[in-house]
């Protein structure tokens, strides 16, 4: 188990310095000079020169890509041209309503998925329901069932606020409902399929049939079926969960829901370029972490991976 964990690591370290890297090459061949987004073209010689020396921008391309990689090292990823604040600062406050938005989506579609899938593998009737659901949520774009929901339940019907954060637990999970509710609606289908194939291979494996043979009450046998079938549905939930702390931003924006998507929004209509930066290193750095404790998890359920 230690070498395995120590090999995922490595890999998650890779990556993380790829994307690094990759972001550094792309901000290094825009063709447009960082001080006058800075400083603004009429800035005169000598600032100009303090801003480059200070930015590392007077050094050569390895020079300024050290400076760059050291910057990250120290949790430094500039300041933003819009709100003149430190990115890391303002990156920190709009992670946390993000997680919470992340956290809630992925428990709305464990809760809808898993015993979907698990009925759907047992009945033909759900399955073909299933089928029918995954085809329509996979169909609906996020913005269109953010729109909905956004006009139907919370405006006509006025039983959810129209958006906005909360103050409070309670008012922040009447707040959180809906845009949850938005990020899950195609991922919940899609759990629901994943485990629906998972447990229908499981349920017809030599070790089920055995179970039955024993004398095991069919609720034991799907219990057992379903801890074996779950490891694909791990992985999914790692992919999910890296992706949407990246920054829901369509379901931020429609929800003004302040978090990464929104800000990130924000960022593009303002070439604010270290937001941008920021955004994509913070959430290249998520979707890591994330596979990294999805691929743990699914070593722990099943110890055959670690091999």
């Amino acid at each position: 188990m230690t070498r395995f964990v120590l090999r995922r690591l490595a890999w998650t370290v890779a990556v993380v310095w790829f994307v690094v890297t990759a972001t550094f090459v792309l901000l290094a061949a825009i063709p447009a000079d960082p001080l006058d987004a800075m400083l603004g073209p009429h800035a005169n010689a000598d600032t100009r020169a303090a801003a480059a020396e200070h930015y590392c921008l007077d050094r050569g391309v390895a020079g300024q890509y050290g400076c760059f990689v050291g910057d990250l090292a120290r949790g430094d990823l500039g300041t933003s041209y819009r709100t003149n604040r430190p990115v890391a600062s303002l990156l920190a406050e709009r992670a946390w309503p993000t997680l919470q938005l992340a956290l809630a989506a992925i428990a709305i579609q464990l809760a809808i998925g898993i015993p979907l899938g698990v009925i759907a593998a047992r009945r033909r009737r759900w399955d073909v329901a299933t089928t029918i659901l995954a085809a329509l949520g996979q169909a609906a774009p996020g913005f269109v069932v953010g729109a909905l929901l956004l006009y139907v339940v919370a405006y006509e019907l006025g039983a959810f606020p129209l958006g906005g954060y909360g103050d409070g637990v309670l008012d922040r999970l009447w707040h959180l409902a809906l845009p949850a509710l938005t990020l899950a609606a195609a991922g919940a289908v899609t759990y629901a399929r994943a485990v629906r194939i998972e447990m229908r291979d499981a349920l017809a494996a030599d070790y089920t049939r055995t179970a039955r043979a024993k004398g095991l009450p069919e609720r034991a046998v799907t219990r057992h079926a379903l801890r074996n079938a779950l490891g694909p549905l791990i992985t999914l939930v790692g992919l999910d969960l890296g992706t949407l702390l990246g920054g829901a931003v369509v379901v931020e924006t429609i929800f003004a829901w302040p978090g990464l998507g929104r800000e990130t929004l924000e960022a593009v209509r303002g070439i604010d370029t270290p937001v941008i930066v920021g955004v994509v290193i913070v959430s290249a750095i998520a979707i890591a972490v994330a596979n990294l404790l999805a691929d743990l998890v699914q070593a722990w359920f099943d110890p055959r991976i670690r091999e």
